[in-house]
């Protein structure tokens, strides 16, 4: 009976200690992935096949680690997870757009395509500030809570940066396949890192620093 009512207190405190998001994230990302990997093949360019199997491997092994609660696997996999995506962002920011000078194929296509090269470097410039925060987080002898509220701000920011780039992917110019590899990846980093607040926010640790969050709050407005 004490577990049923902490397991809906939980459910009731917020969203993302829900399970089910849990689940539901994990398998919209694998599904995205296979499309991408079944429907789109990449000719010629094996690695980013790789890319995209390398990541579905890992966020799959971190879902997994957590559910089966290794707590610290959990957390090690996570930061693979973050760095997969840096990694791919990067890839992308200073190897295509920047090295090969990619850039000005988008900026040709006018206002979106400019669009879409700001969105593309504000979510790189995010991702590396959420990895980088994610091991001060987790590995810290001493958490943070303003750690904790950067970190939801810089992925809600993200979260908002991912929308603009599958709002000006869909108007660029390029052909149907380009742009719907383009969506599904943008889609499968979406429920990757919904997977992942889920599961911070799970944590023992992050638990402990909400509480002492809203404490603090509570505190403050006593005051006032």
């Amino acid at each position: 009976m004490n577990n049923a009512n902490k397991t809906k207190e939980n459910n009731r405190e917020s969203i993302f200690l829900n399970e089910h998001l849990l689940t539901a994230a994990c398998l919209f990302a694998v599904i995205t992935s296979v499309i991408s990997l079944v429907f789109f093949p990449s000719e010629g360019d094996s690695f980013t096949r790789f890319e995209i199997l390398v990541k579905l491997v890992t966020t799959v092994a971190m879902f997994f680690a957590f559910r089966y609660y290794n707590w610290d696997v959990a957390k090690g996999l996570m930061g693979g997870v973050l760095f997969c995506l840096m990694y791919q962002e990067a890839f992308l920011v200073l190897g295509k757009l920047w090295g090969e000078q990619d850039f000005d194929t988008y900026l040709t296509v006018g206002v979106q395509g400019s669009l879409y090269l700001a969105a593309a470097g504000m979510s790189f410039l995010m991702t590396i500030i959420i990895t980088v925060n994610h091991f001060i987080i987790n590995y810290a002898l001493h958490g943070n809570p303003e750690n904790v509220i950067f970190n939801r701000m810089a992925i809600l920011f993200k979260l908002a940066v991912y929308v603009l780039l599958l709002a000006t992917n869909s108007k660029l110019g390029f052909s149907s396949a380009m742009l719907w590899k383009n969506a599904l990846q943008y889609l499968t980093d979406i429920a990757i890192l919904l997977l992942l607040v889920s599961i911070e926010s799970q944590f023992d640790s992050f638990k402990v620093l909400r509480q002492e969050l809203l404490k603090f709050k509570r505190e403050r407005r006593k005051k006032k």
